[in-house]
């Protein structure tokens, strides 16, 4: 039984103002910043609120220097088990084959995408310290004529999966492999759909922004060139993009076929060297271990800080499974979508209940779950939107620990849909 589990899991592995109302939470989003001054403006305001969930000055423990005293750093100690914090590369591969530069550029790229004003003010201070002008950041958000070939590509990816996950055709892979080889488009993917996680995570948290980083002050206060502050935003989702609804019922059934049939868009590392790197049997290895082992540091270690997760009890693993299938419907990840259906059918949850976890038969539901469901819908779904009032709401009816939880698990589980629909990985039900 622990071996079946194991193996399922393997195979699965905001600022909105965070001072009260007078008349409770805020439900109100944080504004999404349309000009390059606006953007520092609120990025340096950030200093000044207060977390949704309480972070103590001091949580210790830490195995990353370079994040263990940033308040990301501490919440995540502070509220997840150490077991789910084994993998703190997020998205850096020992022996990485894409440079530390443009993969924060891609990271600055998806926190503009999903207004993670924490995020974005991290990747702006890395991005400084590395060398990159105030007008080579600014052609990020207005001008990719300005970037290079293989940087342009690279973000232009991140925008695409980070506002229009559902989208990513065979053509937008084929594109990449002008300025990128398929180890290399691996890695790119696995870290910009951890980027979409950590957004997830440090915007529902409402962190406040550092005022120190790696020994640096952290500062917005460059000169901004005027052109900076015309046009609209290359990266920020317009009217023009519109999320199509989750998959039905039916509709999910169909995709359990297209999970198990379909070929991945890159040339994946053999299931014979996949197995030996991950020290499993050959005949249990699909496309999802033969990812993870193209990545020997970084993805053997995020599987284990997966399993860890869904396995713990502190929040019931039915509550994360329902997060887990709610994340890859609204996202439409067949891969993932079938992950979820192997981890509730391990768990013992029944069809019906699972058809329950829909919007339409949620009044049928505890509670807390469907809290829980509903809010994984909306991280998913409309991330630059998550309130105070979200948060509050789901601390009605969990602790504090619980809360976080939920938002570590649904923020989780939106990487794991970018990573397996974005490569095409088939995903045997």
């Amino acid at each position: 039984m622990k071996k079946t589990f194991q193996y399922l899991v393997l195979s699965f592995a905001i600022w909105g103002g965070a001072a009260f109302a007078e008349d409770g939470p805020s439900p109100q989003p944080k504004s999404i910043p349309k000009t390059r001054s606006e953007t520092k403006k609120v990025l340096g305001s950030l200093k000044e609120r207060s977390p949704r969930l309480p972070v103590p000055e001091t949580v210790p423990g830490g195995t990353n220097p370079a994040s263990s005293n940033v308040i990301n750093g501490r919440a995540r100690r502070y509220y997840l088990p150490e077991s789910w914090l084994q993998a703190e590369r997020w998205g850096n591969e020992a022996q990485s084959k894409v440079s530390y530069e443009l993969k924060t550029q891609c990271f600055w790229v998806v926190s503009r995408g999903n207004n993670c004003h924490y995020c974005l003010g991290h990747q702006e201070h890395k991005l400084k310290v590395a060398g990159l002008t105030d007008d080579q950041i600014g052609a990020l958000d207005r001008n990719w004529e300005l970037l290079d070939p293989r940087t342009r590509k690279g973000v232009e990816l991140a925008r695409k999966m980070t506002v229009l996950p559902f989208a990513i055709s065979d053509r937008d892979l084929a594109a990449m492999k002008s300025e990128y080889s398929d180890a290399e488009i691996v890695e790119l993917v696995y870290s910009i759909a951890r980027f979409n996680s950590m957004n997830r995570w440090t915007d529902s948290m409402g962190l406040p922004q550092d005022s120190e980083m790696r020994g640096e002050h952290i500062e917005f206060d460059s000169p901004t060139e005027s052109k900076w502050d015309q046009g609209d935003s290359l990266v920020v989702a317009g009217p023009d993009i519109v999320r199509p609804l989750p998959w039905t019922w039916d509709e999910c059934q169909k995709q359990f076929q297209v999970a198990a049939t379909r070929s991945p868009r890159v040339e994946l590392v053999s299931k014979e060297s996949a197995a030996e790197i991950l020290k499993q049997d050959p005949s249990k290895t699909n496309d999802w271990h033969r990812v993870i082992a193209t990545l020997p540091a970084a993805g053997p270690e995020m599987v284990q800080a997966w399993t860890a997760m869904l396995s713990d009890t502190e929040l019931d693993p039915k509550i994360k499974a329902a997060i887990c299938w709610t994340t890859a419907r609204c996202n439409r990840s067949a891969g993932s979508l079938s992950m979820a259906h192997q981890f509730a059918k391990h768990l013992g949850i029944s069809e019906q209940e699972m058809q329950f976890w829909d919007s339409r038969g949620q009044a049928n539901l505890p509670a807390g779950l469907a809290k829980a469901i509903r809010f994984a819908d909306k991280l998913t779904c409309q991330p630059t939107k998550i309130t105070d009032a979200d948060i509050a709401e789901l601390r009605k009816d969990f602790s504090d620990r619980q809360t976080a939880h939920v938002i570590y698990t649904a923020a989780t589980a939106n990487a794991l849909d970018r990573l397996t629909e974005t490569l095409q990985l088939a995903v045997p039900n």
